[in-house]
């Protein structure tokens, strides 16, 4: 069976022949093996049904890749995007959206969810992710149930009980399709700059059982420059070269960046690429993009979250071009963005998690090596990972080399927008809903596990404590408790600042301020921006404090953060109009300032929208203009692009 030029393998036939009796399926297959195809498959055949596609991906840079690939493919007509970012054509036939805004249509029930076919969840297996992943469950639960879902991921080992919860919630039997096989396989080495190529045996001889001895071996990192001549001098280009932290990413370019790894006429392309890219994102100003072009312009670059996002968006065109041949790169660049190489280097097998560094899990090690090895054009691909052989632990070699990946985890955390809304329509028949959860779900059915009771008595906390604040009275919501429910994201934050009138004595210049020190998170990497007269007294920060220690008081496991101001002065800057030159001048990472900027651009828009009070309406569209400038309009980038 051919499509789109394709041959289709055996499971990729049998997902098409599921799809063709409009049967809902997972499909779990190691990456690269041409899940997406699958994805468009079902998009085909929704569309020529006369039936509408949503397709939800669990990072913004996928849903945005998406885009511009359907639109190729389909016309602008037929499709359109919703993020928290960016809304274009929102009633189009095929959808892409993030999995936030898919749950946050089913809570409204929207109108805007009629006549779909199918609903296509990328990535499922993210229903693991600690902050991000209850979004899936509530996706899966309240969703419409004539609704068919196909769900990609990668192979797990409890994919079966997956498909069982998932079918027994939607009522619907779902199709379990499973491939083990990589189309290109793997070669996997293990790399020290001391002695260089490093079997396992080789490495069992070299490791210190004593800790302290092991400890001396770790404090000299070794340098990436063996490891990538190595690669280079075996022709094994395009290299993705993975870094669990932005300053190595940045480091190790730097320390690449005079390799001339382009041909003359690359160089050429590259050059014309590169000017056609930062006029289109309006990059000329940009104070880095003297040293960025330098870099891109030799075949290097490197990509994390807190470069620009315009800047890495030049980074993923020029490495789909294969103009960038080596790619320094945070372990986000894995996942989903379909940007494969020939061979994959791990700078290291341990990671920070934030308390303390640990071995990869086998799951991400897998997802991060499935990306060397490009179909049609590579035998196998290379995948090598830097070690310390005294200090490296050979029975986490063994994992990750022989192991099976994780199970997927339920991760499901009602939040207060979802309480809110489920509570005020079922009252105490919500809990039936929540009790749905993966995490319940043992041996085909829900049982009350100790787990659940205690998730039980939170989201029984939750509910005291939104009646006391006054979000709820009995089940109905209150005004105050409708806005929060509508918000969704920092909801009883903004409600409860709304309601106190925090905002009506603030200057439209410091609403997205007060937004952004509800958004902003502490971060340890990061210097405190510049203090200036921006450090007002507001009102607003009593009002969290007060609203926190409430939460604290009715046992609340996570409650919100207290306001952060460290952002403030760049903030207040950019909505005085200050450029990308004097925004770089605070000596935050553009990237953070950006996210948060965007994030305050979606409150300030959802409040505009949804407040009753028409003067503090206005102010909120006034202060959204003021800051949805530039390189923070994301839609006005992916309109461009």
């Amino acid at each position: 069976m051919h499509y789109q030029n394709y041959e289709l393998d055996e499971f990729q036939v049998e997902a098409v022949r599921a799809i063709e009796s409009g049967e809902s399926l997972i499909v779990a297959a190691p990456t690269g093996c041409g899940k997406t195809l699958i994805a468009e498959y079902a998009v085909d055949v929704s569309l020529q049904r006369g039936k509408r596609v949503v397709y939800t991906a669990p990072i913004k840079a996928l849903s945005n890749q998406k885009f511009r690939d359907f639109r190729k493919r389909f016309g602008d007509e037929i499709v359109g995007i919703q993020t928290g970012d960016v809304t274009i054509n929102s009633d189009a036939t095929l959808l892409i959206m993030t999995t936030e805004i898919f749950r946050n249509l089913i809570l409204e029930d929207s109108g805007r969810l009629a006549n779909i076919y199918y609903v296509i969840f990328d990535e499922i297996h993210y229903l693991d992710d600690p902050e991000r992943g209850t979004v899936w469950e509530e996706s899966i639960i309240l969703a419409p149930r004539e609704i068919r879902f196909m769900c990609l991921s990668a192979t797990v080992p409890n994919i079966k009980q997956l498909a069982y919860w998932m079918g027994t919630v939607r009522d619907t039997e779902f199709r379990i399709i499973e491939e083990t096989h990589r189309p290109v396989p793997l070669k996997h080495f293990f790399f020290s700059p001391k002695f260089g190529l490093m079997s396992l045996n080789n490495i069992k001889r070299k490791y210190r059982r004593n800790p302290l001895e092991r400890k001396k071996f770790l404090r000299r990192k070794p340098s990436s420059r063996r490891i990538v001549q190595y690669v280079i001098e075996r022709g094994q280009l395009p290299v993705l070269y993975f870094c669990f932290n932005r300053r190595s990413c940045e480091y190790n370019a730097e320390q690449h960046s005079r390799l001339k790894l382009l041909s003359q006429d690359e160089i050429v392309r590259s050059r014309e690429m590169i000017d056609e890219l930062v006029n289109l994102y309006n990059l000329q100003d940009y104070d880095r993009i003297g040293f960025l072009r330098e870099l891109w312009e030799s075949g290097t670059a490197f990509h994390h979250a807190g470069i620009l996002p315009a800047a890495k968006e030049v980074v993923e065109r020029l490495f789909t071009a294969g103009l960038i041949k080596l790619l320094f790169c945070t372990e986000t660049f894995a996942l989903g963005v379909n940007m494969p190489a020939s061979s994959v280097i791990f700078d290291e097998l341990e990671k920070f998690d934030g308390v303390d560094f640990n071995y990869l899990m086998t799951r991400e090690y897998n997802q991060m090596a499935g990306r060397a090895g490009r179909r049609g054009m590579d035998e196998v691909g290379y995948v090598y990972s830097q070690i310390i052989p005294e200090a490296t632990d050979p029975r986490h070699i063994e994992r990750l080399l022989y192991g099976n990946n994780e199970k997927i985890n339920s991760r499901f955390y009602a939040s207060y927008s979802t309480i809110l809304n489920l509570y005020s329509q079922f009252g105490d028949g919500a809990f039936d809903i929540f009790r749905q959860s993966l995490r319940n779900f043992r041996k085909g059915e829900f049982s009350l596990t100790k787990e659940y009771k205690k998730e039980e008595k939170q989201i029984q906390n939750r509910i005291s404590f939104l009646k006391a604040a006054g979000f709820l009275d009995g089940t109905s919501l209150t005004e105050k408790g409708k806005l929060a429910a509508a918000v969704s994201g920092y909801e009883i934050q903004a409600a409860e600042l709304y309601f106190s009138r925090s905002f009506e004595d603030v200057s439209v210049e410091q609403l997205p301020v007060i937004l952004a020190a509800i958004i902003t998170e502490e971060s340890r990497g990061r210097k405190k921006a510049v203090a200036s007269s921006v450090r007002l007294k507001f009102a607003a920060e009593k009002v969290i404090h007060k609203l926190r220690m409430k939460e604290i008081r009715f046992n609340i496991s996570m409650p919100i953060r207290e306001m952060d101001f460290s952002l403030a002065a760049p903030v207040f800057a950019w909505a005085n109009g200050c450029s990308l030159t004097e925004l770089a001048g605070f000596g935050v990472p553009e990237g953070d300032l950006v996210r948060v900027l965007r994030i305050t651009v979606q409150l300030l828009r959802t409040l505009r929208d949804k407040i009753p009070d028409t003067f503090l309406s206005d102010n909120f569209h006034e202060a959204l203009l003021l800051i949805n400038r530039d390189v923070v309009d994301a839609q006005a980038q992916l309109e461009v692009g």
